[in-house]
């Protein structure tokens, strides 16, 4: 299969030459190495690790508490945009000004403030709750809710291993570590650590078990994507460009992208709406037009057909329109176009006699089973074709693996590490994965199956949020539906590994917006885009691995403080009182049920991967065909249901622009979408702080 085309509407702006001929000349003006004009400096990592401890204990502790979203938790975090700019235009600002002044430090340069976003990049996602810090509540649910209704202990307590959950030992657990979790007033010198090291060191280990696959994975990957297809990367063009530097200044920041009128009339606009709306929402009499009262319509279909479509709701938010003007037209459009496709294949089951509300749905989602295997069936060819795509690439990798001197010259000469290092990494990596589920009592064939589904899914995530620009993608599916009804039924997993699955699915999969493979690649695509050296780029990994490490441990602390002592059952209710008993009920049924494999489920899956397939084939023989099979792929979760009228705004704004003005006009409108998101960062993160302090909060894009 020939890779899928990636030829842009118009040609895209190279972001790395022109900054690298504007460093290269202010260098030498400045006395300095052109070299030294792009490292990644120990000033830059420190003070990056001192940002990321306070940026992931605010927000686990805002989101816990305070139920204030995406600071961090999305792949263009507004935390760390907000923290690049004061650094910009606040601190850089300043150093400029006194560069004369004795013992003033030097201004950071485009190569440091690039290495501290990349790891407050990894400090948002990972201390993101409701997501891979699941493990902290899912255990403790399942204790805390159970009854005599739902029968969780006779069904689950004794397949539970004793560092699964905290104060259990395998019989029984600690009353008074559970409740107290829930109920609050405890403070952090009283809340029971002892019962919880285990628990927090045995899911620690399986965490970067999981983080050390995808860093080794990106490594194989780099080349492919970043080189070979040459992906455009649309969630770090605002970060690359905000450390843009004049030709005569090799410091941020720089006249030509921060003095754009075009840039700030955006983001005036979009911090204008924000405002006028945040005013509203605290402020009832403050006068605002009807129409910045909100941000989407709906229309409930009541007469059938048309009633399986349910409510017909569609929002807008304006950095998301800007995000999806950056991308290519068949992106974008494909992108609402087979979300309505998947919206009328309701219509059609109910016209053929198939009402919606009868249907057999998925035990998570609560989704047809036709559609949720069309999906699975997608996503699954997705990842067989993108790694087909890169099978040469690949087997190149595995050859110098092995024999490092099997090809010279080495086309792997300006990798951060050796491909020895990438293959027998990611090997290890899995391995420890497994091992790992062995010790926990898993059947090392089922764990082998369930981490292999990981590794696809957290693939063509990927691929989603470095080509597509989807900043918070989820799976439409859940793998142990899939495992249950489609590959291996229930009654050969047993109930031992349901259960233990149930905690790997609900950390993993729950809500994987904070898959970290994608900020793997963000942060190899900048050390390309600023053509760093392999050993600075293997200082800025290692430098993003080592937030990640000091970035959960703040978040451990931090939450389990905060839930002790304001109590789980007023906190963040997806990740404290609904997330873990969802979890449990899927988990039960699937149990009870005795789900067995269905041949049914095969055809939808085979459908799915045929129409990718099918996709994937067209493009790449005729140059006239624009859909895109990642359009297909999202087109029946929930991110697009929020996203989707957003795409069809930015695909609108850029196919009538392209008609109506020609590239030249295309091009200089992409300023003002960029602006659009610098706006809506900096609206939200205002109304951020001021709903903390005011104690409510405003549903903004991503929310």
């Amino acid at each position: 299969m020939k890779a899928a085309k990636t030829t842009p509407d118009f040609e895209q702006p190279t972001l790395a030459a022109p900054l690298d001929r504007a460093l290269e000349a202010a260098a030498l003006k400045d006395g300095v190495a052109p070299s030294d004009a792009v490292r990644v400096t120990w000033r830059a990592i420190v003070l990056g690790l001192l940002l990321c401890v306070g940026l992931a204990a605010l927000n686990a502790w805002i989101e816990t508490v305070a139920n204030v979203h995406f600071l961090g938790g999305v792949h263009l975090p507004l935390g760390a945009v907000f923290v690049l700019g004061a650094l910009i235009l606040g601190v850089n600002g300043v150093l400029k000004a006194a560069r004369r002044v004795p013992l003033v430090p030097r201004p950071f340069s485009a190569a440091e403030l690039l290495t501290i976003y990349a790891m407050l990049l990894f400090a948002a996602i990972v201390s993101t709750p409701g997501t891979e810090t699941f493990f902290l509540t899912v255990g403790a649910g399942l204790f805390y809710f159970a009854t005599r209704e739902n029968r969780w202990a006779e069904t689950f307590y004794s397949h539970v291993p004793p560092h699964f959950a905290p104060g259990w030992d395998g019989v029984r657990y600690q009353r008074e570590v559970i409740e107290g979790l829930y109920t609050g007033g405890i403070s952090f010198a009283d809340v029971p650590w002892h019962a919880w090291m285990p628990m927090l060191i045995s899911w620690s280990v399986f965490l970067f078990g999981c983080y050390a696959t995808l860093f080794f994975a990106s490594l194989l990957l780099r080349r492919q994507w970043i080189e070979n297809e040459a992906l455009t990367f649309p969630l770090i063009e605002l970060p690359l460009r905000m450390v843009d530097v004049d030709e005569r200044d090799s410091h941020p920041p720089a006249r030509a992208f921060w003095s754009d009128r075009t840039l700030w009339a955006g983001a005036a606009l979009a911090f204008t709406l924000h405002l006028l709306r945040g005013m509203s929402n605290f402020y009832p009499d403050w006068p605002i037009m009807a129409s910045f009262q909100g941000n989407a319509f709906g229309l409930q279909m009541t007469e059938g057909p048309w009633r399986a479509l349910g409510t017909l709701q569609g929002e807008y938010f304006l950095g998301a329109i800007g995000v999806a003007y950056l991308l290519t037209r068949e992106l974008s459009g494909s992108m609402w176009m087979f979300f309505w496709i998947m919206q009328f294949q309701l219509v059609a089951a109910e016209m053929l006699g198939f009402p919606v509300a009868t249907l057999p749905k998925d035990n998570s989602q609560g989704r047809p089973l036709f559609i949720t295997y069309q999906s699975i069936g997608g996503w699954a060819m997705l990842a067989v074709l993108l790694l087909w795509t890169a099978r040469g690439h690949l087997k190149m990798m595995f050859r110098a693996a092995w024999n490092p001197r099997s090809a010279l010259p080495n086309p792997h000469s300006n990798e951060p590490f050796s491909p020895r290092v990438a293959v027998v990494g990611f090997g290890l990596s899995l391995l420890g994965l497994l091992a790992w589920c062995w010790f926990a009592g898993m059947n090392p064939l089922i764990a082998g199956l369930f981490l292999a589904v990981y590794v696809m899914a957290s693939i063509v995530l990927a691929r989603l949020v470095v080509e597509g620009g989807f900043i918070f993608p989820q799976l439409p599916f859940s793998p142990l539906d899939w495992m249950t009804g489609g590959l291996l039924g229930a009654s050969v997993i047993g109930t031992g590994d349901l259960t233990r699955l149930g905690f790997l699915q609900t950390v993993l999969f729950s809500d994987a917006r904070t898959n970290l493979l994608p900020a793997w690649l963000h942060t190899l695509k900048i050390a390309h885009a600023q053509s760093f050296s392999p050993r600075d780029t293997r200082r800025l990994m290692l430098a993003g691995f080592a937030a990640v490490v000091l970035s959960l441990a703040v978040t451990i602390g931090v939450t389990l403080t905060a839930l002790y002592r304001n109590g789980a059952l007023t906190a963040y209710s997806w990740f404290t009182t609904k997330g873990p008993p969802g979890t449990w009920n899927g988990t039960a049924t699937m149990i009870r049920t005795n789900a067995a494999l269905d041949p049914l489920n095969w055809s939808w899956f085979a459908i799915g991967a045929g129409v990718v397939w099918g996709i994937m084939a067209l493009r790449s023989r005729l140059l006239w065909f624009s859909l895109h099979p990642l359009g297909y792929i999202v087109a029946t979760g929930y991110p697009i249901r929020r996203l989707w009228l957003s795409f069809f705004l930015g695909w609108l704004v850029k196919t009538l622009v392209l008609k109506y003005g020609g590239s030249d006009s295309a091009q200089r409108l992409r300023p003002f979408m960029i602006g659009l998101i610098l706006g809506n960062a900096l609206a939200m993160v205002f109304w951020m702080i001021a709903g903390y302090f005011l104690g409510g909060q405003i549903q903004y894009w991503p929310a």
